[in-house]
């Protein structure tokens, strides 16, 4: 029985070191239909339609945030504002900023990136903004 508290425990605490216990009880979103402009060195940083399909969950803690489905460490600046970055040792670097229009509940989408090519050569350098609606989770839907 012993044994098992102490993993318990043990295991906790590993939990726990994962996230900033400033960021517990986190305010998240869940952004759709995220559309915009994006340009690509591959095409002469020409500006083209494009979106993401799928559907992310923004938090906001209080010094920092989480996206779905990235790794990339974001800061929170203000109460609306997670900006971050992340790259390699070979020279790729990205930069990606939220904001979240709270008025109007969308969401303002940034990205940056350079050095691609050290990742692989299918993909390009890239500037892309894009707006999507946001919806504070665990609120209902309103119905139409």
């Amino acid at each position: 029985m012993n044994k098992i508290f102490v993993s318990l425990i043990a295991i906790s605490s590993c939990l726990v070191s994962q996230y900033s216990i400033a960021d517990i009880g986190d305010e998240c979103w869940v952004v759709s239909n995220l559309r915009g402009y994006s340009a690509f060195a591959d095409n002469k940083y020409k500006f083209e339609t494009n979106g993401l399909t799928n559907r992310i969950v923004v938090c906001f803690g209080l010094k920092s945030g989480t996206v779905s489905g990235t790794d990339i460490q974001f800061v929170k600046f203000g109460k609306s504002t997670l900006a971050g970055y992340g790259g390699n040792d070979q020279g790729n670097e990205m930069f990606e900023v939220y904001q979240l229009d709270r008025a109007n509940m969308k969401m303002l989408y940034t990205k940056t990136r350079v050095g691609t090519k050290t990742i692989t050569q299918l993909l390009s350098d890239t500037t892309s903004s894009f707006v999507g609606n946001a919806r504070k989770l665990n609120e209902k839907i309103k119905q139409q």
